[in-house]
């Protein structure tokens, strides 16, 4: 799939695709490639710092992000970017 190959130099924010500040494999399953079956974080930068993530979520106006986990702010930006990506469709 194409995503597999953006998600390397891309990450998903909101219903838009941005460049990573660095290159690399977005979570789990695109650092495994084709023949794994992992979960994946649509397209999130599960690997980013929680900065990042923060700093992230802050830009989609997710509430409740400071008192997040990293793990929580990953599944946060999956699901807001999720939503907005069935809003634009």
């Amino acid at each position: 799939m194409a995503y597999d190959a953006l998600k390397h130099t891309h990450e998903k924010v909101g219903d838009r695709w941005e460049p990573k500040s660095s290159p690399g494999p977005s979570d789990s399953q695109a650092k495994g490639g084709k023949n794994t079956d992992r979960p994946t974080a649509g397209g999130v930068d599960a690997n980013a710092t929680k900065d990042h993530l923060y700093q992230q979520a802050s830009k989609l106006k997710i509430p409740g992000r400071s008192s997040m986990t990293k793990k929580e702010l990953v599944e946060a930006l999956e699901r807001e970017s999720s939503q907005r990506t069935k809003k634009s469709d």
